[in-house]
């Protein structure tokens, strides 16, 4: 229990100097010798395929780091690319390097402009804290001095912290879940900072995690007052500690007033899965006081579009009022999201690029456009934004190039993220 408790503070310690709105310190600018053959041979082809269109290339994330690499260790690349470069390109020179060592990247670079990369970061400050610590320039000429600084604040890191823990909680009941087994290992390898063995099941490293989570969170002064948003109530006469429980899409998610190492390691968590009403839903636990964190910082939308559907005990999120900064700020990581990672992880890494499998492509990221401008209308219905956004041009229709048609709807993604930047800006 000590050590934990005295590693949250330390990462306290961290994330309070970087809280200012001037950082001193950034990611190494000089180019850094890559950790292994792969690295090497991506970044070497990339920069001479590329030329100018390549601004840099940082690796981050535990690679980055050096902790403990193990198997499942991330590799996190990111491409500064220029505000010209063709994404096109990108792909040809990238994809062939993809399929040799995608057991070594495992997912494709996020790769983004200077002016993108910057509100990327203030939106997600949990990358912002990451690249400051651990990131190493692989390739390019040095960026401007201060271009990582950004202002942190520590409730939105530690709610990203909290939304990860729930996710990677649903290895607890599931022995088929290979993407939560993964996060929680991860998370509790950069909680650690130590390897850990095979004996560690997903009850010691969830433990691990928990504990370490709960002491950063007592240390912020909200915290008495989630604590305090379930009151008293009914309990499971099975459950100990089960305040209630909420769904969100396939979610069944319990919250308890805490979890101690006792209650963790006390509870059959797979029985407890088995006896969910749906087979499809996954069982996730949380607490109180991280579910009150989470929903404020870091699903404020989510919260205030009332997608969390209270199925017993107390229901407590009523009580909770998001601002509307943080329900903008969830808004705005959604176009973000999806221009800077998930759209380039897609096409980057398809297994073609002719024109059938770009029309699925762009099908599906038509849709995630749709999603969001219903979402922005739903804002302007609730009297959050002033006016509805309209694109300065209509997405092409099907009888365009499904070339023309991708260029489109990265654009597009680009002047929602400028919207919602400057909506942003407005609540400041």
């Amino acid at each position: 229990m000590l050590p934990r408790i005295t590693l949250a503070k330390k990462h306290i310690r961290q994330v309070r100097s970087i809280t200012k709105t001037n950082v001193e310190n950034g990611p190494t600018q000089s180019i850094m010798q890559p950790m292994n053959a792969a690295l090497y041979t991506i970044t070497q082809t990339l920069a001479a395929d590329l030329g100018s269109q390549l601004e840099a290339v940082f690796l981050f994330g535990s690679q980055a780091a050096q902790k403990y690499q193990t198997a499942v260790s991330d590799t996190n690349l990111l491409l500064i690319i220029a505000p010209d470069a063709n994404i096109h390109t990108i792909r040809e020179s990238f994809y062939p390097l993809w399929q040799e060592h995608n057991r070594v990247l495992k997912r494709a670079p996020l790769v983004a402009s200077r002016h993108a990369l910057k509100r990327h970061m203030q939106l997600n400050p949990h990358l912002a804290l990451n690249l400051l610590q651990h990131g190493q320039q692989l390739s390019g000429a040095p960026l401007p001095e201060g271009y990582f600084r950004t202002q942190v604040r520590p409730a939105e890191v530690y709610a990203h912290l909290a939304q990860q823990l729930l996710d990677a909680s649903a290895a607890l009941g599931q022995t088929s879940d290979p993407q939560a087994e993964m996060l929680l290992n991860r998370l509790a390898r950069q909680v650690s900072n130590r390897p850990l063995s095979q004996e560690e099941t997903a009850v010691t490293q969830y433990n691990l995690v928990q504990q370490a989570l709960t002491a950063v969170l007592n240390q912020l002064p909200a915290a008495q007052k989630w604590h305090k948003a379930a009151q008293t109530g009914p309990a499971s006469p099975t459950i100990p500690g089960l305040q209630a429980i909420y769904n969100e899409n396939n979610k069944n998610i319990f919250v308890f007033n805490q979890l101690t190492p006792r209650q963790i390691n006390q509870i059959n968590w797979q029985a407890l899965a088995q006896q969910l009403p749906q087979s499809n839903d996954s069982l996730h636990i949380t607490t109180v006081a991280q579910f009150c964190l989470m929903t404020l910082y870091d699903k404020a939308l989510d919260l205030r579009f009332n997608k969390y559907q209270h199925k017993w005990g107390i229901h407590f999120l009523p009580r909770l009022a998001p601002s509307s900064r943080q329900i903008l700020r969830q808004a705005a990581r959604t176009p973000s999201q999806i221009l800077v990672d998930a759209l380039p992880h897609s096409f980057l890494t398809a297994a073609n690029a002719s024109d059938d499998t770009l029309h699925k492509l762009i099908h599906d990221y038509q849709n995630r456009m749709l999603n969001i401008q219903l979402e922005n209308e739903l804002l302007f219905r609730l009297g959050l934004i002033p006016a509805k956004f309209v694109p300065p041009e209509p997405l092409p229709e099907r009888d365009v190039s499904a070339p023309k048609r991708l260029d489109a709807i990265f654009q597009h993604l680009e002047w929602w993220a400028d919207f919602y930047q400057t909506a942003l800006q407005a609540q400041t």
